[in-house]
């Protein structure tokens, strides 16, 4: 039986990490724009709120599926003996 190869490419992890890099700067440099508008810092806040919501979301589920693929791969190793 062949082994299971893991979906994700090599240097994923690090793409993925750039990309939300670039996410909390997108979203510090929004939250600059609305606190300039009228020097509200709830303005910001909400700004920043939801991009850590997305953020947090999103590492949520890549936490679940490296889970499951490591329990997919245990279940295939327990399989192959």
């Amino acid at each position: 039986m062949p082994t299971l190869q893991s979906p994700t490419p090599p240097g994923a992890e690090r793409i993925i990490a750039w990309i939300m890099a670039a996410i909390v700067v997108w979203g510090l440099f929004h939250a600059a724009g609305a606190w300039m508008l009228n020097h509200d810092a709830r303005r910001p806040l909400i700004v920043l709120a939801c991009v850590a919501a997305f953020l947090g979301f999103w590492v949520a589920l890549l936490a679940a599926r490296r889970r499951r693929l490591s329990l997919l791969q245990n279940g295939a190793n327990e399989q192959q003996r």
